[in-house]
């Protein structure tokens, strides 16, 4: 055997022995040798790399961390939606939809497979020819982001696996999550670097995932639990999910060891008493149990909603909750002035989170619950959601002190007014009080509105803070040097924020309303907006009358479209956005928007947002909802239900062969 062949044999054999040593540290938490031992096998292939980098494989353990700084992140189109879920939050919701499987598939006790809920985020991953190919987050459950690299860092996802039994090619969907303890030793670093903490552990595995530099991902401790696939048809070999994950957690795939195959509802019923119980203990947060039926033959029949499976369901935990003291009351200052009361608590752990705030939500909460300083609290928490109180231990009350609705806004001093009808409280100083500015240009740069990427919250707030930016038209004014007057912001990330802000400016009419902020106008009064009005000059001259008679735009919202119009500071810098180079995209044809469109199912070479854009752009009115009065559905692969009561409705159906047809006229 020459030198360069015994290299080559020693490289690979490294590669092999290190992969299982990794599966049986990360998946199967049963390592057989030392840390010590197993820094000088991944020394060894490191020097090998390094002297002969022509050798180098995919499949090396090294290569698990990217050394490229990605400059965003490309959207992928799932193959398959990645559906939600339907949810039971109580006893009786399950009951009713074990009965209805039962009854649908004529059987008494439907065999059904059952695991944690796990409160992190979804990703797809694909495998091609038993390689790691990429992995993309849920995004809107068609549409969602590259993030191949930051998975990749995953020590417990396999990079090669045996698919001897497995299609060449197939995708594998889980959540991605960490667990509580690193949550808070993680956040303990951030504080030692006085960098902003994350609120809860689903959000520091989000945002992990989503960091542009691989070398973060892999320092955040990231783990997996692998739950789905996209496709039953392609695993031929297999016939019930639970003999599937059995056979992926014999090859190495991160499995949850609490999953049961289940038959009758006392068993489910039981399952569920029993993780409650184990909630707590378990070392990452868990909010719930999904069930789905076993037999993927049951899949077929039982079919889809347009939101979701009708063969799995997730049964919800009640929010943990736990007993603290108000120590004093804060207030925040939102985007369109209203004041919200905050409780400052004794820090407590919920679901090994710490928690020292929670929302009090209006004046009129606090009255209804009797809700005092110093007052013994329940406090919950529910996965994403913001804690809130949800009693009072009237037995703990001794020396209270009564809530007062402030004068002056905590942020600008103005005067404070109580809004008719309502119970918040307002500041009205909406030109001058940061945090509503703030806000505001956050807003502005929303994936729904201008869909500026990339540029977050704090990089918003800290250029509002240096007075670099007071309204959103300042963004399209900003240069290299303002970008560099802030902290801890490099050459790339500038050149990227400016790419991102240049990238934004074609956008659809409906959007850039939106983007707006009008009190109270939401994505559907702004399409209905762009319908109604052929261009800005005709929005911005518009009469109350005009407004009234529109769909989904009533009085309070007109009153407060002209209202925003009326303000001279608005319109100067609406004026100063198109000055700047924003190129609104009108609908085509006012006379066409009577024609009322359903898209359903997946696309093999659109993406359903885009579709939605460019029928929107040529005077097509696009709806969630299929009613009689629906002109059109285009459908796609797996429409669920829709189809079937198009057909009933004697509906128009478009496929996807005669949709190229139909966009062909909007050239």
């Amino acid at each position: 055997m020459t030198k360069e062949k015994k290299i080559k044999y020693r490289y690979l054999k490294l590669i092999d022995v290190i992969n299982k040593h990794n599966l049986l540290y990360h998946t199967y938490d049963s390592p057989v040798i030392s840390d010590t031992e197993y820094d000088h096998l991944y020394k060894e292939l490191k020097d090998i790399e390094n002297k002969y980098p022509s050798i180098i494989s995919e499949g090396s353990p090294t290569q698990r961390v990217g050394s490229q700084l990605l400059d965003y992140f490309e959207k992928r189109e799932h193959e398959q939606p990645m559906l939600s879920l339907s949810n039971a939050a109580t006893e009786n919701d399950f009951i009713d939809f074990y009965d209805k499987l039962n009854t649908n598939n004529n059987i008494n006790d439907i065999e059904m497979f059952a695991e944690p809920k796990f409160d992190g985020l979804a990703v797809n991953i694909s495998y091609e020819n038993g390689l790691y190919h990429n992995a993309t987050t849920r995004g809107d459950g068609y549409v969602g982001e590259d993030v191949t690299q930051n998975v990749k860092t995953i020590k417990s996802l396999p990079m090669v696996i045996d698919n001897a039994s497995l299609p060449k090619k197939f995708s594998i969907r889980g959540e991605v999550f960490i667990d509580k303890k690193d949550f808070t030793d993680i956040n303990q670093e951030l504080r030692i670097k006085k960098q902003k903490e994350y609120s809860n552990p689903r959000n520091l595995a989000a945002g992990s995932i989503r960091q542009l530099d691989p070398a973060v991902a892999n320092s955040r401790r990231l783990r997996l639990f692998l739950h789905g696939i996209a496709q039953t048809d392609s695993f031929i070999n297999f016939k019930k999910h639970s003999d599937l994950f059995a056979h992926f957690n014999d090859i190495g795939f991160p499995i949850n060891k609490y999953s049961r195959v289940l038959s009758g509802i006392n068993e489910c019923l039981s399952y569920f008493e029993e993780m409650s119980k184990q909630r707590e203990s378990m070392p990452y947060e868990i909010d719930g149990l999904v069930y789905r039926v076993n037999s993927f033959d049951k899949y077929k029949s039982l079919g889809f909603t347009s939101k979701s499976p009708k063969w799995a369901i997730a049964y919800k935990f009640k929010s943990l909750e736990s007993l603290s003291r108000i120590l004093s009351v804060t207030y925040q200052v939102g985007r369109t002035g209203t004041i919200t009361p905050v409780a400052e608590l004794e820090p407590i752990n919920i679901g090994g989170v710490k928690v020292a705030r929670a929302t009090l939500h209006n004046f009129s909460e606090i009255s209804l619950k009797d809700i005092h300083i110093g007052d013994y609290v329940y406090v919950k928490r529910a996965g994403d959601v913001i804690p809130d109180i949800d009693r009072v231990e009237l037995s703990k009350r001794k020396s209270v002190k009564k809530i007062i609705p402030p004068k002056k806004c905590p942020s600008c001093n103005s005067t404070l007014i109580k809004i008719d009808n309502q119970v918040a409280y307002k500041c009205t100083n909406h030109k001058k009080c940061i945090p509503q500015i703030e806000q505001s240009i956050i807003h502005f740069i929303a994936r729904k509105a201008m869909n500026i990427q990339g540029i977050g919250n704090q990089i918003i707030k800290e250029l509002v803070s240096k007075k670099i930016i007071l309204r959103s038209s300042d963004l399209f004014t900003l240069t290299e040097s303002d970008f560099q007057k802030l902290d801890r912001v490099g050459e790339k990330s500038i050149k990227n924020y400016l790419l991102s802000i240049d990238s934004s400016k074609k956008v659809m009419f409906s959007k850039f309303i939106y983007a707006l902020g009008i009190k109270e106008v939401g994505e559907s009064s702004a399409r209905a907006l762009a319908t109604e009005f052929e261009s800005l000059n005709k929005l911005l001259r518009c009469k109350y009358d005009d407004l009234v008679g529109i769909n989904d735009i009533g009085p309070v919202v007109a009153t407060n479209i002209i209202s925003f119009f009326k303000d001279s500071s608005n319109v100067s810098n609406i004026t100063n956005l198109i000055s700047s180079g924003i190129d609104v995209i009108y609908k085509k044809n006012k006379t066409e928007n009577l024609l009322s469109v359903v898209i359903t199912g997946s696309f093999d070479n659109y993406k359903r947002s885009d579709l939605s854009e460019i029928l929107e752009a040529n005077g097509y009115k696009i709806s969630n909802t299929l009613s009689k009065k629906t002109n059109l559905l285009i459908c796609g692969n797996k429409p669920g239900s829709k189809l079937e009561k198009a057909q009933s409705y004697g509906i128009k159906i478009l496929y996807e062969k005669e949709l190229a047809m139909l966009l062909a006229e909007f050239h």
